[in-house]
């Protein structure tokens, strides 16, 4: 445990470093201190941006690591006195250190568990392995499709393989995000509890605070932050961009410089996002335009193009830092810029057949509707509707409770509403902060309606729920209302204790891997392919390659090949043979 506190305090420095050099070349500054949070993420989402470009022509290795070190240190060193004078006024918060403190020991206890989540072992550890082996490998998609998803989070992982984590960084990557993101959220309900007012609370501690269930919540079960799973890191992306969107909101009519800034920091993250998971892209969409419509209104109007145009200068070109990287990486690795969508297929030897991909996406939406079932059957009718949502209404943490809360949320704002406490308005905030979330939901239900892409949807619309039916109760005492998001809060952790006795999800004594838990790899087999090209495969039910050395697939193809005979790093080519072809997954 006290090896995973070093690693991610370590780390903590090395994004926050990042971010603090990120924000000096980007002409912003702060005369209050440094904000830790914002400079973490900022530094952490254009560490993949950079890594993005270097894994074009080198393995993601301690070199990579080393020279953002460089970087990091040189930001740390010009901020050393904020440093220090921060790191000195931390003391005088004794409740707060106590409770971090406790929580920092509960996160670290979870990460040194068995790696168990099925995805981890079936594609995440060989992505990974892949990215920290090799510079970026063309037609990787011939060898094991999955591998060919273009999660930029993996550079992440990579990054972090090295040292006494070399092989086993699935113990600190995950865990470091989720705990950051914890620590800001115990920060901010020790904010609000100093809040005498409702102008001296901002919206982005209410809801902090109210999603902090769904962050504990996140870190029960068996293996539960010890992954490298796509879908935690977008839960988190998520709830950051509605944290800071609720900032620009609140600031409407401040001082533009300071708006710039955070439209410009929401657009790194969603960005960020939009090369992690392919499913955020609506969101982050949905996010864009809700600020478009801000800035407009709050700058005059389309009259004033000028701001407008100042704004989209610097976006536009941190999109290209992030989407070009990312869509030449996707022709690389599949001969798709949207892959496995077949948007954008370019004529390399390496490119699948749009109709294998077809195919592929017909059975990914046929299984997040209804598991193995027939896609002529599911998705020609709405029979699947019912047993699926009988299936996600019993999940209680993802789906029943925040959902709960919503509608006791709403309920209570309408209440205020049509009382005519008319705080809502007056406070500038309404239902049509919704519209990004309920998009995201339109399009999660129609095209892969699986619990696990919008848990963070659920989430922050019930956090948003409540912090709408605090605004509009004005006529009550502002310290009730914070004491009424306490008990909501209590309400939720009192569940979250009730998970650890009944799952019996309790501390873990030290494993038996230099104290850590490892996943033992399965039996393995080797299939040699027409062309004599030897690859590694499970040999066991459960396709799952672990960290069996590389190549690994759990589903061999005959037709697959080398493109360079004896040298795997230059990628692999398929041609279909007669010969008994395995089916890919």
């Amino acid at each position: 445990m006290g090896m995973v506190l070093l690693s991610w305090l370590l780390l903590f420095l090395l994004f926050g470093g990042l971010g603090l050099m990120a924000m000096r070349l980007l002409g912003h500054g702060r005369a209050d201190g440094i904000a830790w949070f914002e400079c973490f993420w900022l530094g952490w989402a254009l560490a993949l941006a950079a890594l993005q470009l270097w894994h074009l022509l080198f393995a993601v290795d301690d070199r990579a690591l080393f020279l953002l070190a460089i970087v990091a240190a040189i930001g740390l060193y010009q901020h050393r006195h904020r440093l220090i004078s921060q790191l000195l006024r931390l003391k005088t918060n004794r409740v707060l250190l106590l409770v971090l403190l406790v929580t920092l020991l509960w996160m670290s206890n979870r990460a040194i568990e068995m790696p168990d989540e099925s995805d981890t072992g079936f594609r995440d550890i060989q992505a990974v392995m892949w990215v920290d082996s090799y510079p970026i490998v063309p037609g990787l998609n011939n060898l094991f499709s999955s591998l060919a998803y273009n999660h930029s989070v993996y550079l992440y992982h990579a990054l972090l393989d090295t040292s006494i984590w070399s092989g086993r960084s699935y113990h600190i990557a995950t865990g470091l995000l989720l705990t950051v993101m914890l620590a800001y959220s115990i920060h901010a309900a020790h904010r609000l509890y100093y809040c005498r007012t409702q102008d001296q609370a901002r919206w982005s501690w209410i809801f902090a605070t109210l999603v902090m269930p769904f962050l504990l919540l996140t870190a029960i079960g068996r293996g539960s932050i010890t992954h490298f799973l796509t879908d935690t890191t977008v839960d988190l992306l998520g709830i950051l961009a509605v944290i800071w969107l609720l900032d620009f909101l609140q600031d409407a009519g401040g001082d533009a410089r300071a708006a710039f800034w955070q439209v410009l920091r929401l657009s790194i993250i969603i960005l960020a996002g939009f090369t992690i998971k392919q499913t955020f892209w609506v969101f982050g969409a949905g996010i864009t335009g809700l600020v478009l419509v801000a800035w407009i209104a709050r700058t005059g109007g389309l009259t004033n193009l000028g701001r407008l145009t100042r704004l989209s200068r610097p976006v536009l070109l941190i999109a290209v830092m992030f989407a070009g990287p990312w869509m030449l990486r996707g022709v690389v690795t599949s001969g798709y810029i949207a892959y496995p969508h077949a948007i954008g297929r370019i004529e390399v030897d390496w490119a699948e057949p749009p109709d294998l991909i077809a195919h592929r996406q017909q059975q990914l939406a046929t299984n997040t509707r209804r598991r193995y079932g027939d896609p002529e059957i599911v998705l020609a009718t709405w029979d699947w509707v019912g047993p699926w949502f009988d299936g996600i209404r019993s999940n209680v943490k993802d789906f029943a409770l925040p959902a709960a809360l919503t509608m006791s949320g709403l309920l209570l704002y309408a209440s205020g509403r049509v009382r005519r406490r008319a705080g809502a308005s007056r406070a500038g905030l309404g239902l049509w902060v919704f519209a990004p979330l309920l998009i995201m939901l339109v399009f999660w239900f129609v095209s892969l309606p699986n619990l696990k892409y919008v848990r963070y949807i659920f989430w922050s619309g019930a956090a948003l729920s409540w912090l709408l039916a605090m605004l509009s109760w004005t006529r009550i005492s502002w310290r009730l209302r914070v004491s009424i998001i306490y008990a909501v809060l209590g309400i939720c952790l009192a569940y979250f204790m009730y998970l650890i006795v009944a799952l019996r999800d309790f501390p873990v004594a030290a494993g038996p891997g230099d104290g850590f838990y490892e996943h033992p790899l399965p039996p393995v087999s080797v299939y040699e392919t027409a062309s004599g090209l030897q690859l590694n495969m499970p040999d066991s039910h459960i396709h799952q390659c672990w960290q069996i050395p590389l190549p690994c697939t759990p589903f061999p193809r005959k037709g697959v090949f080398a493109r360079v005979p004896g040298q795997i790093q230059h990628g692999f080519g398929f041609k279909a043979v007669e010969d008994g072809e395995h089916t890919d997954e």
